[in-house]
């Protein structure tokens, strides 16, 4: 079966798998879930088929709750439905999200995890929103990456229908939902091969008809409403086994296996840190740089949140181990702890209470990364060593300085766990200026183009359009699974002029890094315009300082983004010089296929771009 590698981000990635098993899409835009919802529309208007065949219904409401409900009303008649949203949109969500489960109607809802609005409200991303609705019955799988969010996608769709419970499908917002990296697509046949056509049509029999009438919905009184509450027991109990096998076969399909409780690291572990999510591809990096300075270190990846499977946890958990750190997205203000960290200890106390002689590891838990706060390995660092500790601290916060309550712990900023041969850049541009849009093309033709793995990951402000936005692109020989922003660039561009003035660009430039000056002035002028805080950098990073006028070049070349080729240009200018032919191709290529529709002479006019683009450089 061809498996050709292909570029997109976690939310392409989800709703690709999610259209194809749907029938009825229901849809209302929030930040960062919108584009799923954007992607299963145009589908629809391209009438591209799910893999049974149908174009599904794409129908924007006009709020959360309603597309909620509108899925509700859907799954009632027996069709296959699914919906996209974050943040207050799944608050919205809850009603109908404790009916559907509690009537055991099959469904997934894919969540872009986002903020949800406290003292203030926040865009980016932490598990405040789907910790809110842990309560409601459905399960909860996350996908701590680009390639678990298309994965883990299937095997929530096909888990629900076995099942016959809801499934809450969530990923990281921005750090995953926009992050644009290079992973093996599902084909239909692998849709097809792990979603059980029994399944599908029992779903489709339960359908409210009056040819099978049957009473669902009602009202209950105190005699019966508690006995029927608990009838449900049996379901969520199979709930985890059902998971579990549907990811065997997912395992035998696609040669990628998943396990419920995921653990990584030395066999006779002391300590542990476990989380979920993105920040999963931080501790796991962290993890190989100690394991090969002799600690004996391990991390679990909870995948199954809810329903939490006891015996699958402790199968992971190395018996050895003395000592958990439990790390939650979400603050939870007034409780005893966070909603992980209580589960691991309810776990554990229960297992204790069944078999007192058992020793019980030390467990504390910590808040990290909330409203995308950066989470880098230093952190991860930081709470293995206070694991080490005597007496480590409990409720801990690893990130900011708590200077307030004094919750956070010290790391080192300068550990660091980046792969040398990884190409790291940075490139500064204004929202809506062609910077973002310019390196996914970059990312694309690398990917596509090359043997090597691409990773774009790009930093909005929350004013968006107008506002500066940093793109930090890496690529190199190896997967990439670096969740955090990059911190030492051996490339960095700024297409702005006027940023050189109000941000130190050259701060995360490593010694002997190129930079890339998009100016208005010539060879000769350029120098005197930089300020003196660039111009020291630059002499004591040994800096490579190119300028280049590419925006007028660009107009003159006949595509109306003069970025995107230029951009690959630029970052090739770091392989080895017998690939840069084969890069240069791949540029064209690409070309070819984008702009092919509109005539040679727009095709010719952009090889000449990239062609020119290195001559007209200035150091």
């Amino acid at each position: 079966m061809d498996r050709v590698p292909i570029i997109l981000d976690g939310n392409e990635a989800a709703a690709s798998v999610a259209y194809r098993l749907s029938e009825v899409i229901a849809i209302y835009p929030i930040t960062p879930s919108s584009p799923m919802g954007e992607w299963a529309d145009q589908w629809r208007s391209e009438g591209k088929k799910n893999i049974w065949g149908a174009v599904p219904d794409v129908v924007e409401m006009q709020s959360e709750g309603g597309a909620a409900g509108a899925l509700h009303g859907a799954l009632e008649t027996g069709v296959l439905g699914t919906t996209f949203t974050a943040s207050q949109g799944l608050l919205l969500m809850i009603p109908n999200m404790f009916k559907i489960a509690g009537e055991l109607t099959a469904a997934v809802i894919h969540v872009a995890a986002r903020t949800v609005a406290t003292h203030a409200l926040s865009i980016f991303g932490d598990h405040s929103d789907v910790m809110a609705a842990r309560s409601t019955g459905f399960a909860m799988l996350a996908s701590n990456s680009v390639q678990e969010a298309h994965d883990l996608a299937l095997i929530a769709h096909a888990a629900t229908l076995e099942s016959r419970i809801p499934f809450l499908h969530f990923f990281d917002g921005f750090r995953t939902s926009h992050e644009v990296n290079k992973i093996i697509p599902l084909l239909d046949e692998d849709l097809r091969a792990i979603v059980d056509e029994r399944f599908v049509r029992q779903h489709r029999e339960r359908a409210l008809s009056p040819d099978r009438p049957v009473l669902r919905g009602s009202a209950q009184n105190p005699d019966v409403f508690f006995q029927a509450r608990e009838a449900a027991n049996p379901f969520y109990r199979a709930c985890p086994q059902i998971v579990q096998d549907v990811m065997d076969r997912f395992a035998k399909q696609t040669g990628r296996g998943y396990h419920l409780f995921d653990y990584v690291g030395a066999p006779d572990a002391e300590r542990v840190v476990m989380l979920m999510g993105s920040g999963a591809g931080a501790a796991g990096e962290c993890l190989n740089a100690l394991e090969k300075a002799g600690e004996k270190v391990g991390l679990l990846k909870v995948r199954l949140y809810k329903p939490f499977a006891l015996e699958a946890f402790f199968a992971a958990l190395p018996a050895t181990v003395c000592g958990i750190a439990v790390l939650d997205r979400t603050k939870e203000p007034g409780s005893v702890g966070e909603p992980l960290y209580q589960d691991i200890v309810t776990a554990f106390m229960e297992r204790q209470a069944a078999n007192g002689a058992r020793p019980m590891p030390r467990i504390i838990g910590g808040r990290y990364g909330l409203s995308s706060k950066e989470f880098t390995p230093a952190m991860v660092k930081a709470v293995f060593d206070e694991l080490k500790k005597p007496e480590p601290q409990n409720h801990f916060t690893i990130g900011i300085r708590d200077d307030v309550t004094h919750t956070s712990l010290d790391y080192d900023r300068a550990f660091s766990t980046e792969d040398p041969r990884t190409v790291r850049a940075l490139f500064y541009g204004l929202g809506s200026d062609g910077t973002v849009g310019a390196n996914k093309n970059s990312i694309k033709i690398i990917g596509k183009g090359t043997n090597n793995y691409a990773q774009g990951y790009f930093v909005y402000d929350s004013k968006k359009a107008g506002a500066i936005t940093v793109s930090h692109v890496r690529f190199g020989p190896e997967q990439i699974a670096s969740t955090y922003l990059i911190s030492q660039a051996s490339f960095v561009a700024c297409h702005q002029f006027p940023f050189i003035d109000r941000i130190d660009v050259l701060s995360a430039a490593e010694p002997g890094a190129t930079f890339l000056l998009n100016a208005p002035f010539g060879q000769e002028e350029i120098w005197s315009h930089l300020p003196r805080q660039v111009q020291t950098n630059h002499h004591r990073q040994e800096a490579q300082i190119l300028s280049d006028r590419c925006l007028r070049r660009g107009a003159g070349s006949g595509h109306g983004q003069p970025h995107q080729h230029h951009h690959a240009n630029m970052l090739f200018r770091h392989q080895r010089r017998s690939a840069r032919g084969e890069a240069i191709a791949a540029i064209k290529q690409a070309i070819q296929e984008t702009y092919g529709k509109r005539g040679e002479a727009v095709v010719q006019k952009n090889f000449a771009a990239v062609d020119q683009a290195l001559s007209h450089l200035h150091q």
